[in-house]
Order: C-alpha cells, then structure tokens, then sequence
C-alpha cells in the first residue's frame, strides 16, 4: 500500500496529492466523497457512490420482481446481439 501525506489548513483544508488524484481520476471541479468503514476514512469520487447506489437499487429492484441475475444477462446478451446485427 503507497501512502500520500497532506497538512491540513487552518479552515480543514487539505490537498489531495497528484498521485491520488491521478489514481482515482479526479479533476478540478470533481466531487468526492469521504466514507467511514470499520474506524477508517475511505476518499472516493462521488460519482462512483452514485454508480454504486444506482446498481444497488436495480438489483433490489430484480429481486423484488424475482429477476435473476442470469435473467439480466440473458436480456443482455440480447440486447448486445440486436446492437450488434443493427451495425452490419
């Protein structure tokens, strides 16, 4: 595991360092998220926790409505093939 170090500022500011920012691909004007699991502060960018709750919720959705996950790739697996004969 690599570490980066960072001050923190008078008002809590810190900068993130180019190699993490660089890791997790973020850029000016990115939003990221701080999430606390098991006494750590995990730093991610916000975009993939609204990845994450969106296929959370699609999969809670599934089950509800008693959708198998080979069901989902069945459908998907179609869904590719008609793509795909659509390019020819």
């Amino acid at each position: 595991m690599d570490m980066e170090v960072s001050r923190v500022t008078s008002k809590g500011q810190i900068t993130i360092p180019k190699a993490v920012r660089e890791r997790l691909n973020i850029a000016e004007g990115d939003k990221v998220a701080f999430i606390e699991k098991d006494g750590n502060i995990v730093i991610t960018k916000s975009s993939v926790i609204a990845l994450r709750e969106f296929l959370d919720s699609m999969s809670a959705e599934a089950k509800a409505k008693g959708i198998t996950e080979q069901d989902m790739l069945s459908e998907l697996e179609a869904v590719r093939e008609a793509m795909w004969n659509e390019r020819k």
